[in-house]
């Protein structure tokens, strides 16, 4: 399964404590079985966006609510284009 992660930071974290969540959450992706397929830091609502991969939802959802004290986070199943059609046109 695919997710898109959304991420708000409720305040801005100085370089070594961005680092350091990083590196925490790269961690317990990992633990979980998640793949972090890419990152990225974005501008308007959304401090940041995570790309991932994982075998169901446990994983992302038991990361999204690791770093609530420091961030919200939103956090959508996503499928390809193509599966999503191939659904639409079963019976």
């Amino acid at each position: 399964m695919w997710f898109i992660t959304l991420i708000k930071m409720k305040k801005t974290p100085n370089p070594q404590e961005a680092e350091q969540m990083n590196k925490m959450m790269m961690d317990a992706a990992q633990k979980m079985g998640i793949k972090v397929h890419q990152g990225f830091m974005t501008l308007g609502r959304y401090d940041a966006v995570w790309i991932t991969e994982a075998p169901d939802i446990s994983g992302p959802m038991r990361m999204s609510m690791m770093g609530a004290d420091s961030a919200t986070a939103e956090t959508l199943v996503a499928t390809s284009y193509e599966d999503a059609m191939n659904w639409m046109k079963m019976k």
